[in-house]
Order: structure tokens, then sequence, then C-alpha cells
């Protein structure tokens, strides 16, 4: 994964667009600085590395990829009582990230457990929760996709925006879906989130494939562009960029990222061998894909119901 970084500015546009298109969020004076030191510490580490990714920038990460989760979250309950025959009261959440779904679970009175591949990913994740109060609900550690597996068994589990693909190959991906067989109750249900292969990949692109969030004082700039189908290797390359300004501390880093080239006709086969069953399809809006559906990039990341077998 090749990543550059370097100090740079932000354009009056951008600076802008930040303005027009992103919501912020206050603290009080005494955590602002707090926050501030901290960041301004992590940001003097991180221009210091000649490599840095994504997913060693939680802060960053955290602000880019926030959203309001409750319809989400509203989705995956109905999902829940729908294809599941007991009450589900326990969830897993594989390469949970920063925790967004961690510290909104239990809001609605669940208990969430979530693991993340990156050390500085689970402490940033583990601060979250504790500010939030919900310690006594949702819990974070430190795990690898492909092994992790838990006892007691969930009741439940859910992987969003396409995390699942960062496992490349068939034997990674039936690893990984055996381990969460093994780790949810029988009739428990897996809901992944994935977008299969474009016919063309000009079609998973759009017009503005740049986004802009903003929190405490921090403003990102991030774009998320595909870019290469390997389809022999199965594997998509995406080009990755972000711009920052940091109370008035500028950077700005690009790397590329490979995920998993899915087709439907691969899923399907992993799954079932994994002991899954895919139960039912949804797309972006939370409603049904017919069954009958022929299932490409063009319909967009989907959400796929897994029941345990």
């Amino acid at each position: 994964m090749k990543k550059t970084c370097s100090e740079t500015t932000l354009t009056n546009n951008s600076a802008q667009a930040h303005t027009d298109k992103t919501e912020s969020t206050t603290s009080s004076d005494s955590s602002e600085t707090g926050n501030n030191n901290r960041a301004y510490q992590v940001l003097d580490e991180f221009l210091k590395e000649e490599e840095i990714t994504l997913y060693n920038l939680p802060k960053y990460y955290d602000i880019a990829f926030s959203r309001d989760v409750s319809g989400e979250i509203k989705f995956y309950t109905n999902c829940f009582r729908k294809y599941c025959s007991f009450d589900v009261k326990t969830i897993l959440e594989p390469a949970c990230g920063s925790g967004i779904f961690l510290i909104n679970f239990p809001k609605y009175g669940y208990h969430i457990t979530g693991y993340d591949i990156s050390p500085k990913m689970v402490e940033y994740a583990i601060e979250n929760i504790e500010k939030a109060g919900c310690s006594d609900k949702a819990k974070v550690l430190l795990g690898d996709m492909v092994t992790m597996k838990f006892n007691p068994k969930f009741d439940a589990a859910i992987i969003p925006l396409s995390s699942l693909g960062y496992l490349q190959s068939d034997k990674e991906i039936l690893s990984h879906l055996r381990a969460m067989s093994e780790s949810l109750r029988k009739g428990g249900i897996y809901i992944v989130e994935i977008a299969c292969a474009c016919d063309d990949i000009n079609n998973e692109k759009t017009p503005d494939e740049t986004w802009f969030a903003e929190r405490d004082g921090t403003k990102i700039e991030a774009r998320w562009r595909p870019y290469h189908y390997d389809k022999e290797n199965r594997i998509r390359h995406v080009d990755f960029r972000m711009k920052g300004q940091d109370n008035g501390r500028v950077f700005e880093f690009h790397e590329e990222h490979k995920l998993r080239l899915w087709f439907y006709e691969d899923f399907k086969k992993l799954t079932r061998e994994a002991g899954f069953r895919i139960e039912t399809i949804y797309n972006q809006e939370f409603q049904l894909v017919p069954k009958d559906s022929r299932i490409t990039g063009e319909t967009g990341a989907l959400y796929y119901v897994l029941v345990n077998e």
C-alpha cells in the first residue's frame, strides 16, 4: 500500500465547502484544549512518518466517516425482529473502527462488542465509549477478522461500509465467515454490507467523489476513488486522498486501498461453505431486492442478511 504525506494548505473553495456542506459540534473550553493538544501530538507524530495509514489516524477517520446512523440502526433492529426466532440482545461488530455503532446501539438497549485490527483505532474507540457513558453495554477488543472467535455466542452481527472487503482471498474470507458462524447462535443473523463489481467500472464513479466533514475546529476533505478492477485476482484498487486543517495545523496524505472485488456468485458460494444462508438482500434505501435480480455494482452497495445454520 503506497502512501505519501506532506504539509499543505486547503483552498478557499474547500474551506467554503466545509462551511456549506457540514455540521460542526461544540465542546467545553477545557475538553477542547485537551483534545487539541492531543491532536497536535498525533499530527506531529503523523508528519514524521514516511508511511502512514488512514486506520492509524482514528480521530481523522472518525471525523471523515462520521454520520447519523439512526436509520441504519432502525434497519438492523427491524431485521433482528424479522429474521431471528429469538430476541436479539447481544451484537458483534467485526472491523468496528472508531466505534460509531458501539456508542449508538446501547441507546436502544442492546449490548454490543466490537473488535478491530488497529491498536490505535481500538484505543480511540475505548475513549469514545467512555465519553458516551456506555461502558456497561459496549466494549471493544483488538482482533483479526480472519481468526477472531467468541464464546459465549452472540445473537446477531453486523459489518457495514464494505469492511469485509479488506479480506481479499477466498481463504481469508472463508476463515472469517466460519469464525463468525462459530461466534453466533444457531439461527442468529450476520448482516453484511458490500458492493459487487460493476459491469463497467465507470458506473462506480460519481460526479463528485469528494466529501467534507468538520468537528471542533478540525476540517477534513476526503476523496475515495475506485480506479481499477483486477478481475482475475478479484481485487478492487481505490485511490484515497485526505486533506485536513486541525486548528490551524494543515496536512495532506494519500494511499492506495486494495479490497476484494466481489462477484455475487463468489459471495454466495463462500457464505454457503461457511454455514450461512443468504436469507434476503436489501438496497441502500432498505428496500428488498427481488430474488431474481441480477446482482452487480450498478445496484450499489447492498445489505445481505445471512442466517447461521
